[in-house]
């Protein structure tokens, strides 16, 4: 490979990665009221936020689940098979947020869980590795 080449594809890379933060902040900046959330947003923001953040390195959630959760607003649930010796992660999230913002904030806040626990071996606890993505989160307009 030549230099000229690595240089494209270097700006290539970039420059996804500014239509990708473009279009999160668009998509984040509408703060009409009562998000209802889907599977195919889920399915849709799990990729770009895949490619944005975690250099498409995640797998999917082995499940996810609409529900109505008191006191937060979703969570990465690990469980275990022991007829397989396996584990598996859950995404929970609720099934209406206050506007898109707050659905994409907690997308991406359980796919850092999801990340600390599969890729990294860690606990999943909001440490110093959960919130090693705070910058990251901002230059997106997203909060961690």
């Amino acid at each position: 490979m030549t230099k000229n080449m690595t240089k494209k594809i270097t700006k290539e890379k970039k420059e996804k990665i500014i239509k990708i933060k473009k279009r999160i902040i668009k998509e984040s900046s509408n703060l009409e009221k009562n998000y209802k959330t889907t599977f195919k947003d889920i399915k849709k923001y799990f990729k770009i936020f895949n490619k944005a953040f975690f250099k498409d390195q995640l797998n999917p959630f082995n499940d996810i689940q609409l529900k109505k959760m008191n006191g937060c607003w979703g969570q990465c649930v690990e469980d275990y098979s022991l007829r397989k010796g396996t584990k598996f992660f859950c995404l929970e999230m609720q099934k209406d947020y206050p506007n898109k913002k707050e659905f994409l904030t907690t997308l991406g806040h359980e796919m850092i869980h999801l990340w600390q626990q599969t890729l990294k071996k860690d606990t999943g606890n909001h440490n110093s590795l959960f919130y090693s993505f705070r910058p990251k989160f901002k230059k997106f307009g997203l909060n961690l």
